[in-house]
Formats: C-alpha cells, sequence, structure tokens
C-alpha cells in the first residue's frame, strides 16, 4: 500500500513507471509463517523479478526488498529495519537472523545504493542497530492525503478492525473487547475486516448481527464503504511494522486506539489517550468505554490527529522532501 501511495502521489516533476510482483504473494507467506516453501517462494520472486525489471529511467525505487541493483543507482524504501522486521513478526533472535542481516546491511551500505527511506524514526533507529550508515537513512513516510467522514444517519457507534495477520493484530482482542462492550452499549457496531482464526469467537460473531465481517476487502472499497462510517479505529498489534492503516484512519478524522508499541506511538504523537499498554486487555476495554462515552473527547481527539497527518503525512509535507532524496541520488 505504501508503494501504491507513493505511485498515486508522485512529487512534482516525477514520473513513475511501476513494475509490479509477477506473482500473488501466497496464503502462508502472507500470514508471515515461516517455512522452507515460503523462503523459497520469497527468494524465487525476488530473483525473477530482479531479472524481469527494466532499469530504465534515471532511478529506480525499489520497496521492502522486493528489488535491489548492484550496476544502477537505487533507492530503497522500507517501513522498519531487518531485525525489526525479522524480531517482531518472526520471532528470530539475532544469532538465527545474524547472517541474513550482515547480507542485508552490506546491499543498503552498497555505492549503489544511494539513499534508504524509513517510514518512521524507530525505523531508522533499527537500520542504524543493523549497521545501516546514518547518512544514507531518510525518515520519508508515505503520503496520506486528507478525507472527509460521512454524516451521521443514527445514533450507533462503529468501531473498525483491519488486519489480515489475526494473532500479530489482535484481533482476538477486538472481539473479545467488543462482546463486553456491546452488552453495556447495545447500539455499538463493529467492521472486522479480516480472518478470524479462533473457532468459538467465530461462531459467536456468526450469531451477532451486530458485527459484519469481510475476511479481505480492496483499499479502494475501505476508503469509500468503511473509514468514512467509522467512530473509532482499533489496532491492538502485538508487533507492527508501521501502521498505515492508523494513519488513515487519521486522516478522515477517526479517533484511534492502538497498543503502546514505539512506532504507533511514534504515529500518533505520543498522545496516551490514543495508546494501550500491549496485551493489556482491561486497559484497552476501558479506553473503548471512554471514547465511546465522551462524544466531545471523540470529537477533539479526531481534530487533532486529521492535523497530524496535515503537517507530517500529507503529500504537500512529505513529496517536497522525497525530491529532494532523489535529486542528491543522482
Amino acid at each position: 500500500m505504501g508503494a501504491a501511495l507513493r505511485a498515486m502521489h508522485p512529487p512534482s516533476g516525477v514520473r513513475y513507471t511501476v513494475t509490479q510482483r509477477s506473482k500473488i504473494v501466497s496464503p502462508r507467506y502472507d500470514k508471515y509463517e515461516v517455512s522452507p516453501v515460503t523462503f523459497i517462494y520469497w527468494l524465487g520472486t525476488t530473483v525473477s523479478d530482479h531479472l524481469r525489471t527494466k532499469a530504465d529511467g534515471d532511478l529506480i525505487h525499489a520497496f521492502f526488498w522486493d528489488y535491489f541493483n548492484p550496476w544502477r543507482p537505487w533507492i530503497h524504501e522500507n517501513d522498519s529495519s531487518l531485525s525489526q522486521y525479522l524480531s517482531g513478526y518472526f520471532g528470530f533472535n539475532k544469532k538465527v537472523f545474524e547472517k541474513a542481516l550482515r547480507i542485508g546491511t552490506t546491499i543498503l551500505n552498497a555505492e549503489s545504493c544511494r539513499r534508504v527511506i524509513a517510514w518512521s524514526e524507530h525505523a531508522k533507529r533499527g537500520l542504524v542497530a543493523d549497521g545501516v550508515r546514518p547518512e544514507k537513512i531518510e525518515v520519508i513516510p508515505p503520503p496520506v492525503p486528507l478525507s472527509k467522514k460521512a454524516e451521521k444517519v443514527d445514533d450507533g457507534f462503529t468501531m473498525t478492525y483491519i488486519g489480515r495477520d489475526y494473532r500479530r493484530k489482535g484481533g482476538d482482542f477486538v472481539l473479545r473487547a467488543f462482546r463486553e462492550i456491546s452488552k453495556v452499549y447495545p447500539n455499538t457496531r463493529l467492521n472486522f475486516l479480516g480472518p478470524i482464526d479462533d473457532p468459538e469467537l467465530k461462531s459467536w460473531v456468526a450469531s451477532d448481527p451486530r458485527i459484519s465481517v469481510a475476511d479481505f476487502m480492496l483499499n479502494a472499497d475501505i476508503r469509500r464503504r468503511v473509514y468514512p462510517y467509522t467512530d473509532l479505529l482499533l489496532m491492538p498489534s502485538r508487533a507492527e511494522a508501521f501502521g498505515l492503516t492508523v494513519v488513515e484512519a487519521m486522516s478522515y478524522g477517526i479517533p484511534v486506539l492502538v497498543s503502546d508499541l514505539p512506532v504507533l506511538r511514534e504515529i500518533v504523537g505520543g498522545n496516551e489517550q490514543f495508546y494501550f499498554k500491549t496485551n493489556n486487555f482491561g486497559e484497552f476495554v476501558s479506553k473503548i468505554r471512554l471514547l465511546v462515552e465522551d462524544e466531545s473527547l471523540r470529537s477533539q481527539a479526531g481534530n487533532a490527529l486529521q492535523t497530524a497527518v496535515a503537517e507530517r503525512y500529507s503529500p504537500e509535507v512529505v513529496n517536497p522532501r522525497l525530491l529532494g532524496v532523489y535529486e542528491k541520488a543522482l
């Protein structure tokens, strides 16, 4: 999604030729499962994409380790450092991925890699800790334009959760919290966009008409059919590289409640009303109840978060910095 946002909102005077991956990501890899199959899949698609990509234009802008070029000038962009990704998503310790880390760092420090773009200060700190030269790293998040919410047509309250990785994204927390909240506030609704891996909770969800479930929804449909009608976004992640969903919700002026992972705290500006201690279910439910009950608090929070997007993530702010990176790289 970050690559798509770059392509949709290029800096002034920049023209992109977009090359997409040649194959659809396998479901097992999409859920970050480690196996010989997923490793071979990743290696094979990376090599094939590298061979088939035409190195036209003045500069190659690559995302998420999908491409690198030892001969032509290129830029690497990522939402996190390699060590943050492998430890947070797969639980690898340093000894296990030490060799992969050395290879990755060598690639990014090579002369042909002109700049490394990180989406957050948290990611930059991880890259420096991995051994990437600090002078090569620029913190430039994806461009996210401001959007408008729809006018409310009833007195219902709609919460939204979006996550393909049920356990890592805290889908179980959201469902358990809604089961408690909905007993006290019967006019609450839940949009649950993602798979449900717990049979007991899945059975309960099927019996509650206030919960709308979709295993998958296109981003364009989420922006058109979900965000405009959302009163609160929930992201109780146990590990997160960035949290683009949070920024998108903020762009609509939607209050958010996220776990206190460093990168999510950075996104919401360190304001404690927007996050709770990771895996603390009691605090999660308590803060949801506060936001459900206090309309004035929700309005102030939504306005503050939308202002933060305008100041830190809008194309008007982000793109001049990206253009400067391109000019330095060339």
